[in-house]
């Protein structure tokens, strides 16, 4: 039985992706050519907001016209909305380190709850970025493979490693929760300016109560990522450019889809053309602004050559060591379907294949389905974001990957209007969180 689904059930997987995707670029298509006759705001949502219904063009509450990256619904949020974000992201960290601790301590683990810090939370990429911390990169022996890994994070683990008496391991703890204090308080305040405060609400618990959430609690990338892309729509959101495209910058320096942000400043400039300002300065500008952005990418591809003397190095040990080379996303779930097919009698496939084609299926349905709900420009970048983190061969991220998609917490806001089916939602995610906090910490060394 199993067989006779993997000689078809991969490829019916791969055309239904090709299909759901077709089905998101053709409304965007539609979406951006009203854009372009000024019958669209780029930067608000089709749907309405929270009780408030959204029109191209309509004023700021300050009482200025929208203008490009400006428009906004419901003013922006207090602070201590914003605080209140923050330590919402803080205190749902310190719950899942005391869950991991928990769960260690009712398996027999021994020590104390910080002893046991490096023993749960220490796997995988997690052991690159400490060693990159600590020794740099290199082009011999297997840490050489380090370099596929981008530099700003373990940078900053460095730089702040003094405040921590030279554990890096700790320091890049602080940063991930920092960040993630940041990034919550970042999202409610989009959230808050472009749906309302219901909205601004849910988008947090959204990204909080993430499965992957699991992941800002360790020495990953995603809380840096997502902070400085997150910041880079707010700054786009207030009218600063220039230090949106230096915090796109920092993104492309923390992780290869960092510069797919640079397309956040083409949808501004197109959406000029229907106000009659596009022009040579314009253009001008926004090639400068997108170009700031790549320089994260060419300043890792300096480091490759200063390192290796091949400025695509990583892309060679990607593909040696982790059999990843650039592909498709159909071919992506094709494989994981196959794969999955394979791997159900073995006791971690839930954890790994499993979960990336939930992932897979549930970002595919919410664009395909919900686009509108976001602003076309957070909608375009959203769409070019899930092509291509879903298109590396071999891939086996591809949760972790979604994840830090930033606009998602609000389009997982906007899935339903009722209360109830919120609620569900939000408590199928507490408990998935809870079960990965135990695949990451426990399982690992239990399997």
């Amino acid at each position: 039985m199993i067989e006779t689904l993997r000689a078809w059930l991969p490829d019916a997987a791969a055309l239904l992706s090709i299909a759901l995707m077709a089905v998101c670029a053709l409304r965007l298509l539609v979406r951006l050519t009203r854009v372009l006759r000024g019958q669209e705001d780029a930067f608000m949502p089709a749907k309405a907001t929270d009780g408030r219904a959204t029109t191209a063009g309509r004023a700021t509450t300050a009482g200025r016209a929208t203008t490009a990256g400006r428009a906004t619904t419901a003013g922006r949020a207090p602070a201590r909305v914003l605080l209140a974000a923050a330590g919402a992201a803080l205190l749902s960290r310190a719950l899942v380190y005391l869950i991991a601790y928990a769960m260690r301590r009712g398996m027999g683990g021994t020590g104390g709850f910080f002893q046991t810090l490096p023993t749960l939370w220490v796997h995988w990429d997690t052991r690159h970025y400490t060693g990159i911390a600590l020794e740099g990169y290199t082009a011999v022996g297997d840490e050489r493979l380090r370099l596929v890994f981008f530099p700003l994070y373990p940078l900053l683990m460095r730089a702040l490693s003094p405040l921590t008496g030279g554990n890096v391991f700790a320091s890049g703890v602080l940063i991930s929760l920092a960040c993630s204090a940041a990034a919550s308080a970042m999202l409610c305040s989009l959230a808050y300016e472009t749906y309302g405060a219901r909205t601004a609400r849910l988008s947090v618990a959204y990204l909080l109560l993430s499965p992957m959430s699991v992941f800002l609690n360790c020495c990953y990338t995603e809380a840096l990522f997502l902070c400085l892309t997150l910041g880079t729509m707010l700054l786009l959101r207030r009218g600063r450019p220039w230090l949106a495209a230096l915090c796109g910058m920092g993104a492309a320096l923390t992780r290869m889809p960092g510069v797919i942000i640079a397309g956040l400043f083409l949808i501004g400039l197109l959406a000029e053309i229907p106000k009659g300002r596009f022009g040579a300065r314009a253009v001008l500008r926004c090639a400068g602004q997108m170009l700031v952005v790549f320089s994260g990418l060419f300043v890792y591809w300096a480091i490759n050559w200063i390192v290796t003397g091949d400025p695509m190095m990583y892309m060679t040990y990607q593909r040696e060591n982790w059999f990843q080379e650039p592909g498709t996303f159909w071919g992506s779930v094709s494989n994981t379907v196959y794969y999955l097919l394979g791997s159900l009698e073995e006791g971690d496939w839930f954890f790994s294949w499993g979960a990336q084609l939930a992932a897979m299926a549930f970002v595919f349905l919410l664009l395909a389905l919900r686009p509108d709900a976001l602003p076309f420009d957070w909608a375009a970048y959203s769409f070019v974001y899930v092509a291509v983190v879903l298109a590396p061969t071999w891939l086996l991220s591809g949760p972790r990957y979604l994840f830090a998609l930033a606009p998602l917490p609000m389009l997982k806001a906007r899935m339903f209007s009722g209360r109830g089916a919120h609620a569900a939602a939000l408590a199928l995610s507490a408990a998935l969180l809870v079960l990965f906090t135990f695949g990451y910490t426990i399982a690992v060394e239990v399997l």
